[in-house]
């Protein structure tokens, strides 16, 4: 039995669980819109039976959560390498939580400026059975935390047992990869509308004119979604007037064909609030402000979502892999969605990347790309996807519609967009390093100048067939990660304010009640 305590200081999905050693007891504090039952919460979905709550077998799962059965407690995470589940013990507790910015409020821990988080943000990218788990903190009594990704931790009165998630798939051709897809979609939307659930959940889809989200889209269209977002333009890293073809992103005609209302995620600087720090500290990656109006649309509703999104796509679906991307151990080409992991939890929605469904499996889904029954699918050169080209055009979308060029997603975000928090920004730049805003404006446009005459070039030596290699990445600029520093750090204080339950009070708790017994 779980003792569930709703904290209206928590965002509505997050969830904090504190777990006594000797006994296992466990309680769990939680946002007002997780699932709870008697023998688990959740903040999720999969192909099961709701009711029956076995989130932590299931093959696929999107979301997070807790499990209590005969063999012990199981923190889950989720199957798709955008969210992550924070783990650490004391001498006598375990803790457990889906938000880093609540699992630190709530320890009272804060992050070691002195150690480098970019290490932390891309690990993940050695793989689901490689990557360290090791996420330093500065705490009088707990050492470090851990980030979970993908494989549920186990917990036993013997100790912590490190589980592996593992996949028994198996697709011969695109008919029976395309059906279990199919079919295991269809199971996800019906866990997610389960009567059992206190409130069945509203569906969202994204689309453009790439492969990865259009062909998700085309995967679900006919599942009850309320409406697709999309963009008019994408973050292209070229400018508009050096290759508008580039920047043009907008999915509402194809959206249409498949019959979906559309919502379009175009925004200005002056539309972005105070919240925009939500977005920017995760990680010390690229923000995803892209998704702000829906956050926002989402966060208005009563009731919560789930959202189809295409991260992986670019891996699972690509006809050109090294032998390294091939393996079981689900390589990832960067952390995109992982920066969301605070927003969705706080407006309501559960990230559904579709392209990690039997991600262990790449080998024969790429054998099934490369085989000749998808050769009228195949359009050559390095952006080439036949599967997802094949879902789409099934649907009687044009070849000419999508899938033609590769939009790149590389942008300069170095100070906020909010004017209040852009502010606040620049004295903690000022007061901390010393940098003034004279300083860190000139830095920034002197590489955006920089960075566009190099793609200039790239694209001037592609047409003669040289190549050049760029100076200018994400790693070269240091003022990004000032920022991800400065905003957790905002975030959690922001936190510590509004939580009506800290790890200090369960302390001074537990002492008192030592106290009487004696």
């Amino acid at each position: 039995m779980i003792n569930t305590i709703v904290d209206s200081g928590l965002p509505r999905l997050a969830w904090i669980a504190s777990i006594k050693k000797a006994s296992l007891s466990i309680t769990i504090f939680h946002g007002a819109d997780v699932e709870v039952a008697d023998n688990f919460i959740v903040e999720g979905v999969w192909e099961g039976d709701f009711k029956l709550g076995k989130f932590h077998s299931a093959e696929t799962f999107f979301g997070s959560g807790v499990s209590i059965n005969k063999d012990g407690i199981w923190i889950v995470p989720s199957t798709g390498l955008v969210d992550r589940v924070f783990f650490c013990e004391d001498e006598n507790n375990y803790f457990a939580s889906n938000s880093l910015v609540c699992f630190l409020a709530y320890l009272g821990a804060d992050l070691d400026n002195a150690h480098n988080y970019k290490k932390q943000s891309d690990n993940i990218l050695m793989g689901v059975d490689d990557y360290d788990r090791y996420f330093p903190v500065l705490h009088q009594e707990i050492k470090s935390l851990e980030q979970i990704f993908y494989n549920p931790l186990k917990l036993t009165k013997n100790g912590i047992e490190y589980q592996s998630k593992n996949s028994d798939s198996h697709f011969s051709d695109y008919s029976s990869y395309y059906n279990t897809l199919r079919k295991n979609l269809k199971a996800i939307r019906a866990n997610s509308k389960s009567p059992d659930r206190k409130k069945t959940l509203l569906a969202y889809t994204t689309i453009s004119r790439g492969y990865d989200s259009t062909a998700v889209t085309a995967l679900i269209h006919d599942l009850d979604i309320s409406k697709a977002y999309t963009s008019h333009k994408s973050s292209s890293g070229f400018a508009s007037w050096m290759n508008p073809k580039a920047t043009i992103d907008d999915g509402t005609e194809i959206a249409k064909e498949l019959g979906l209302e559309v919502s379009y995620l175009d925004y200005s600087s002056n539309e972005i609030g105070s919240d925009e720090t939500k977005f920017i500290c995760p990680t010390p990656a690229e923000p995803e402000i892209i998704f702000y109006k829906a956050y926002q649309e989402i966060s208005n509703n009563d009731i919560p979502a789930i959202v189809f999104t295409g991260y992986h796509g670019d891996k699972i679906w690509n006809r050109n892999l090294g032998s390294k991307s091939l393996k079981r151990n689900i390589i990832r080409g960067d952390t995109s969605g992982l920066n969301l992991g605070e927003v969705r939890l706080e407006s309501g929605f559960i990230n559904v990347p579709i392209p990690f469904m039997f991600a262990r499996e790449i080998s024969l889904i790429h054998s099934i790309s490369n085989s000749d029954e998808m050769s009228p699918w195949s359009i050559g050169g390095d952006y080439d996807r036949p599967i997802p080209r094949r879902i789409v055009e099934d649907k009687n979308i044009s070849r000419e519609a999508f899938g033609n060029r590769k939009k790149t997603v590389i942008s300069f975000y170095s100070y906020p967009k909010n004017k209040e928090l852009r502010n606040a920004f620049y004295a903690f730049l000022k007061n901390n390093y010393g940098i003034g805003k004279f300083n860190l404006l000139s830095t920034y446009y002197f590489d955006n100048l920089l960075y566009y005459s190099e793609k200039t070039l790239k694209l001037l030596a592609s047409k003669l067939g040289a190549s050049i290699t760029p100076t200018i990445t994400k790693d070269s600029l240091d003022i990004s990660y000032k920022m991800f520093l400065w905003s957790i750090k905002h975030e959690v204080e922001k936190r510590k304010n509004i939580l009506n339950h800290k790890r200090s009070d369960d302390e001074k708790y537990n002492q008192k009640i030592i106290k009487n017994n004696h």
